[in-house]
C-alpha cells in the first residue's frame, strides 16, 4: 500500500481543509451528482431478468416505506440486520431503481415515507425495526451518501425547484453531520454525538461529494481513496483508514464487496486504476470472484455472490469495457431462482433454504438498469 498521503497527511498528522476553505453559503443551491456515462444496451435475456427481479421484490421485499433485509421474517437485536427490518442501504438502492428507470412519482413517495421512518433530524438511522418501531441510533455515512445521490438525480431529470429546495437542503445537512471537514465518517449517534473515528474506504462517494464539497477537501478524499490501494498480489483497496492512528486498516482479509464499491466509486469520476479492472475481469472470466481475499492474492473462502459480479459489471460499465458488464451479470444472474410459481420465482438467492437478501438482489436490480436503461 502507498504510503505518506491521506487526508493531506503531513509529518503524521492531518492537515483539515475546513481551515482554510470556506463553506458554500447558505443562500445557493448545490450542484446534482455528476452522472458518469453509459449507454443504454438492447438485451432480452437481461430484460427478461430485470422483470421477474422486479416482480419479486415489488411483491415480496418492498413496502411503502422500506424494504424488507431478507425474504424470510426473523427477529435480531445484534449487529447485523435481519428478517423484516429495513436498512437505509436498501431505500438508497430502491430509489436509484426509481431514478434510472424514470419513475418520479413512485420516487416522491417513497422518498417521503421513506424519510419519515428513517430519518433522525440530521441523518437516516442505518436500521429500522418495524415489529418495535424502533430506529438504531446511528447512521451509516454510505448510505445517507447514497440517498443524497439519488434525490440529486431526480433533481437533474426533473428539473423541479421543490426537489432542487430539497436535495440543497438534504445535502448541506448530511454533509455537516456525516462528513465534518470533508471527511466521510462511518457513522454518528444520534444520540451521543459521538463520531466514528475512522472512514471505511468504499463509504467514500466520490461523485456524489465532487459537488458538495470545495475543491481542496475532495482532493484529498480522492487521495484518501487511492492511497489506500493495496501493493502486491492483490490490486483491491484497503478497508479502512483510522484518524486515529494514522493508518490504514483491514488489510488482512479483503471483503470483495466493499473493495468493488471503492473501485466503483473511483471509476465513476474516471480514477480507478487499469490494474484493478483487468484483475477483476479476469476474476470474472475465471468464475473465481471470491467474497473474501488475503493481501498476497489468495483467496480465503471459495463462496461467492451476485452483489460482487454485479459491482463488477458496474466497473465493466463505468469504464466502458462491455465485454466485462455483460459478462459480470450473466455471473449475477445465475443466482436467480427461475422454478416457475414459486413465491421466490425471479430473486437472487437460495430456494431450498429461502435465503434471499435485499443487498444482492437490489444491487443487481440497479445495475440492470444502467446496462439496459444508461445513465446520461
Amino acid at each position: 500500500m502507498h504510503q505518506g498521503i491521506g487526508w493531506l497527511i503531513i509529518g503524521g498528522g492531518i492537515l483539515l481543509a475546513g481551515c482554510t476553505q470556506q463553506a458554500q453559503s447558505a443562500n445557493t443551491t448545490i450542484d446534482a451528482p455528476k452522472v458518469a456515462l453509459v449507454a443504454p444496451q438492447k438485451d432480452t435475456d437481461f430484460a427478461a431478468a430485470r422483470q421477474a427481479l422486479t416482480q419479486f421484490l415489488t411483491r415480496q421485499m418492498v413496502q411503502p416505506d422500506g424494504i424488507y433485509t431478507n425474504f424470510l421474517d426473523s427477529q435480531g437485536t445484534g449487529d447485523t440486520a435481519t428478517g423484516h427490518e429495513y436498512l437505509s442501504e436498501s431505500t438508497g438502492l430502491w430509489l436509484q431503481h426509481l431514478v434510472l428507470t424514470k419513475q418520479p412519482a413512485a420516487f416522491k413517495t417513497f422518498y417521503q415515507r421513506s424519510k419519515t421512518t428513517l430519518w433522525q433530524g440530521q441523518q437516516f438511522t442505518y436500521r429500522y425495526d418495524p415489529a418495535r418501531n424502533y430506529r438504531y441510533p446511528v447512521n451509516a455515512g454510505v448510505d445517507d451518501l447514497r440517498i443524497v445521490n439519488a434525490v440529486g438525480r431526480i433533481t437533474r431529470q426533473t428539473k423541479q425547484s421543490a426537489w432542487q429546495h430539497t436535495y440543497t437542503k438534504l445535502a448541506r445537512t448530511v454533509l455537516a453531520n456525516t462528513v465534518p471537514q470533508g471527511r466521510v465518517v462511518d457513522y454518528v449517534d444520534a444520540q451521543t454525538h459521538e463520531r466514528a473515528q475512522q472512514t471505511t474506504l468504499c463509504y467514500v462517494d466520490l461523485a456524489t461529494l465532487q459537488p458538495l464539497l470545495p475543491t481542496r477537501q475532495y482532493a484529498q478524499a480522492l487521495a484518501l481513496v487511492q492511497t489506500g490501494r493495496l501493493t502486491g498480489h492483490l490490486p483491491l483497496y484497503a478497508t479502512r483508514y483510522d484518524f486515529q492512528k494514522h493508518a490504514y486498516t483491514g488489510t488482512d482479509s479483503i471483503n470483495i464487496v466493499e473493495s468493488l464499491l471503492t473501485a466503483v466509486h473511483l471509476a465513476e469520476v474516471e480514477k480507478v486504476p487499469a490494474a484493478t479492472v483487468n484483475w477483476v475481469k479476469y476474476q470474472v472470466q475465471n468464475n473465481t470472484l471470491y467474497n473474501r481475499w488475503g493481501a498476497d492474492g489468495t483467496p480465503q473462502t471459495t463462496d461467492r455472490s451476485a452483489a460482487g459480479y454485479a459491482l463488477a459489471a458496474q466497473l465493466g460499465l463505468f469504464t466502458g469495457d462491455r465485454p466485462l458488464a455483460k459478462l459480470a451479470l450473466q455471473r449475477a444472474l445465475a443466482f436467480q431462482i427461475t422454478a416457475a410459481g414459486a413465491p421466490l420465482t425471479g430473486a437472487l438467492g437460495d430456494l431450498p433454504s429461502q435465503q434471499v437478501y435485499s443487498f444482492d438482489n437490489l444491487t443487481t436490480l440497479v445495475t440492470l438498469d444502467m446496462y439496459l436503461n444508461g445513465e446520461s
